[in-house]
């Protein structure tokens, strides 16, 4: 009898023991974590929205410089390049702001200040002899804006790399975008000379590209602000 019940006994400890055996228990698992960015994200958030509306002044008053504008109303057209001049200045300001967070944003506002200087001393050129005179400081002033335009998407390219990688790419493939209708643009022009019509639609078509650029700058500038913004901290 005794024997029995340790027999029974013996039965019940090896249950336990394999029942034990089966238990789960639960493992904690690690946290996941943002990766910290190497930048100032409230610095970027902030003067990045400055820069998105700056461009909106920049683009509303190039069109109070067109030609249509500048010969029905000469005053309005000089209030034009007084705005942009300013708002060109304030742009580059803006830029020195957050060059800590690249170098190329320090680029961008060193040409910002000579296109805007060159502005200025283009200001009086009126008639068509002066304007002749004033070709090369036009040519420079085309190569300064163009080379501020690159520091500035590679700059925004640079610190959205560890924010919105997307977004990244999507400023360097606008850069692209800009060199190719400016150089179909030139192309356009110089195939003018000889072919009239498709020269005259490739200036065309480039200068379509050209405001559809314009347009995503202006779209992808209220983007990286909001990224910034909107970035967990």
């Amino acid at each position: 009898m005794e024997e029995f019940q340790k027999d029974q006994m013996g039965e019940q400890t090896g249950k336990t023991e394999e029942n034990s055996g089966e238990m789960e228990f639960p493992i904690d698992q690690p946290e996941q974590t943002v990766k910290k960015p190497s930048v100032n994200i409230r610095l970027l958030a902030k003067w990045i929205n400055v820069l998105f509306w700056l461009v909106i002044v920049v683009n509303i008053a190039s069109l109070f410089t067109s030609e249509n504008v500048t010969n029905a109303v000469p005053p309005l057209a000089l209030a034009g390049q007084i705005i942009s001049i300013a708002a060109e200045a304030i742009y580059g300001i803006i830029l020195l702001k957050i060059a800590s967070e690249s170098l190329r944003y320090r680029n961008a506002a060193i040409c910002c200040f000579i296109s805007a200087a060159f502005s200025i001393i283009l200001i009086p050129v009126t008639d068509g002899t002066e304007f002749l005179l004033a070709i090369p400081v036009v040519i420079v002033t085309i190569v300064v804006d163009m080379l501020g335009e690159y520091y500035e998407f590679m700059g925004h390219t640079d610190v959205l790399c560890d924010v919105d990688t997307v977004l990244s790419d999507k400023w360097f493939n606008l850069w692209k975008w800009y060199l190719g209708t400016f150089l179909c643009i030139i192309s356009g022009t110089v195939l003018a000379v000889i072919l009239p019509l498709i020269g005259l639609l490739v200036v065309l078509a480039a200068t379509v590209g050209t405001l559809v650029v314009n347009v995503l700058k202006i779209v992808y500038l209220y983007k990286t602000a909001k990224a910034f913004r909107t970035f967990p901290q």
